[in-house]
């Protein structure tokens, strides 16, 4: 719709061109005839011919014989007589002076790649005596208001048509009318950008940074107490979804919040979704599998249980550990395994030991008769027990007389590797052979696994399994029901010092410098891993057997993806050979034990050192495990080195799965 605007807006005081008014009123009938004759010379500058539709058009858009209001002049003069009509004329001339720019409000746009097409229709667009428009529509003198035309001006871009005063709806139609007439006809003369640029959606168009705008909250939004007002059943269901900072915040906001958020519930699902994460394991944490998440027992406290784990996270990233040391061998401890009641050791002075890890005392010790039977087992030559724990705060807790057993299948040399699960223990020794164990049966022998002709360095089992490797440069494979020995794997040209398996496959490292892999189905050597430049000690694989680590004498350990073979760390860890490697596959977490006595504690992802615990043993560090809570360490010295991430936090014990 075309915008007229009235003449008082736009009739600006130019001596110049306007007419006298004493002149409009002397003489009768002068004014329409001069407005006439000016009407006519100004359609004739117009580029259209007698018989064209548009010039028709214009011509029945004249003043002259138009149904439109009479003029009345002598209404206009009454107008401007006066000190109000001299005030007027006054202010009017002063806004010409001033701004001799009329125009729409137009915001201001930021620049584009279209800038000159853009700054031509702005220009259009203003509506001021001096507007632009086609050279088609163009006027030899500067238009100064809407009474200077008779007939109707086209608009250009997106300028609104000039329409003389008076000449009502049928004078805008017609102009409209010509409008689009006139971009039809000049359609040609135009550029791509101006007949095809989509220009209205800004697609395409290059923007200039510009300064955002500043947003404000919604007040109305912000003030909906959503929490109050919702059912507790969605409200719960709400806050399940947050993370635990924010569960602490909401308990801040009002009584109402702070009820729903104590829901066990929500935290439940709180823990369960942040704790239970893995790194390099197939699944999440399973609830009651000894590492770190409870059973989904009734009587839990889920928010005391995230308090307890997060402070021993904390604990973690800080290396605030308490040590403990219990004491009781009489010579190298080459082995250990533990869990979150127990911990089993196995020595050179051919012993199995077993430990109360909440009294730390020995529960059990099996060996061979003379070793049993010995009075140096239980105390030294002045009447010293043997058997005692050193607490973090250097007190001595003393224990006489641990229980004590032999059985007619015993190793008769030092106990080199083992490992137990919740129903069988497996030991090697130097004796070349294996003895699996009953631990529900009092840790009765149930059969020896004997084919090697060296020392057993190393075993791993799983449901179907047992895997052991030797000094003889072999690795066999046990039926773990019968004990028959189903295959016997060679390919490594010296000592194999270490096994671990996954599924259907075994790892293996040995002091010929090599990682191997092997598939247990066909016995072959499936993949090798090569880059150490010494004799290996230890290996790992990771719980998804997606990673495997590696080191020895070379003091550098290496991280490899286990289905590429690529190496992804090279971690310069220790200044003496690396003799033990354990993969934490919840935590992503990776300990090293050193001759050089330190143990370390490294970032799989990264290689990144995040702990160092120098010198905590008196000698080698010959075996070094971890779980959520501990790192459990043996040495030549001979000790057993519990580092309790744990040990000082309330509520800890609840995080345990029995």
């Amino acid at each position: 719709m075309a915008r007229v605007f009235p003449i008082d807006e736009w009739s600006v005081d130019q001596p110049s061109h306007a007419f006298n008014h004493d002149d409009i009123i002397a003489t009768d009938g002068s004014f329409e005839i001069a407005m006439a004759a000016k009407g006519r010379a100004r359609q004739a500058s117009l580029p259209l011919s007698a018989a064209s539709d548009i010039a028709s058009s214009f011509q029945s858009m004249t003043l002259k014989g138009h149904g439109g209001p009479s003029y009345s002049p002598r209404e206009d003069v009454k107008k401007e007589r006066g000190i109000r009509g001299l005030l007027r004329r006054a202010s009017v001339s002063i806004k010409a002076k001033t701004q001799r720019r009329h125009s729409h409000a137009v915001e201001s746009r930021p620049s584009t790649s279209y800038a000159p097409w853009l700054n031509r229709l702005r220009g259009a667009a203003s509506f001021n005596r001096h507007s632009v428009f086609p050279s088609d529509y163009d006027y030899e003198t500067a238009v100064d208001s809407c009474t200077e035309i008779m007939s109707p001006i086209p608009g250009y871009g997106d300028a609104p048509p000039i329409i003389p005063i008076g000449s009502g709806g049928a004078a805008a139609r017609a102009t409209a009318a010509a409008q689009n007439e006139y971009f039809v006809r000049h359609r040609q003369f135009l550029s791509a950008d101006e007949r095809f640029g989509d220009h209205e959606s800004g697609i395409g168009i290059a923007m200039s940074p510009s300064e955002p705008a500043p947003s404000y909250p919604d007040p109305a939004i912000s003030r909906v107490d959503f929490i109050s007002l919702l059912p507790a059943e969605l409200s719960i269901q709400i806050l399940a979804h947050v993370d635990h900072v924010t569960l602490y915040n909401t308990a801040l906001v009002s009584k109402s919040w702070a009820r729903v958020s104590r829901s066990q519930h929500v935290w439940r699902e709180a823990f369960l979704r942040e704790k239970s994460k893995t790194y390099a394991m197939s699944m999440p944490v399973q609830p009651g599998t000894m590492l770190g998440v409870p059973p989904t027992r009734p009587s839990n406290d889920w928010k005391e249980l995230y308090r307890a784990r997060q402070e021993l996270e904390d604990n973690w990233r800080h290396g605030r550990a308490e040590p403990v040391y219990l004491n009781g061998h009489l010579d190298s401890i080459y082995c250990v395994q533990f869990d979150e009641f127990k911990i089993i050791t196995g020595s050179r002075d051919k012993t199995i030991r077993v430990w109360d890890m909440k009294r730390y005392t020995c529960s059990l010790i099996i060996g061979p008769p003379d070793v049993i039977q010995s009075s140096a087992l239980m105390t030294a030559l002045d009447g010293t027990p043997h058997h005692y724990s050193t607490l973090p705060d250097q007190s001595r807790q003393i224990q006489y007389n641990p229980e004590a057993v032999s059985f007619p299948i015993h190793h008769n040399k030092s106990i080199l590797c083992l490992q137990y699960d919740e129903n069988i223990l497996v030991t090697g020794s130097s004796d070349s052979t294996c003895i699996v164990y009953d631990i529900k049966n009092g840790y009765e022998p149930i059969r020896r696994l004997q084919h090697h002709t060296a020392a057993v360095l190393d075993l791993a089992f799983d449901e179907r399994y047992i895997v052991t490797c030797s000094k003889d440069v072999s690795i066999c494979v046990w039926d773990r029901e019968t004990g028959n020995l189903l295959k016997q794997l060679r390919g490594h040209t010296g000592p194999v010092n270490a096994v671990q398996m996954r599924g259907n496959t075994i790892v293996s490292c040995s002091g010929d410098f090599t990682v191997k892999l092997w598939n247990i189905d066909t016995g072959k050597n499936i993949r090798e891993f090569a880059g150490h430049t010494k004799g290996l000690a230890c290996s790992q694989f990771s719980d998804d057997s997606r990673f495997i680590a590696s080191a020895g004498n070379d003091k550098i350990i290496r991280i490899w993806d286990a289905n590429t073979g690529e190496c992804l760390q090279k971690i310069a860890a220790h200044e003496n050979l690396v003799r033990s490697l354990h993969i934490d596959s919840v935590s992503g977490r990776l300990i090293s034990g050193s001759y050089d006595q330190d143990i370390k504690v490294f970032e799989m992802e990264t290689g990144r050192l995040l702990l160092d615990f120098p010198k905590w043993h008196s000698s080698w560090v010959l075996g070094a495990k971890s779980d959520y809570r501990r790192i459990v360490s043996t040495g030549q010295d001979p000790k057993i080195l519990i580092m309790d991430f744990g040990l000082n936090i309330e509520g800890i014990d609840m995080l345990e799965s029995k």
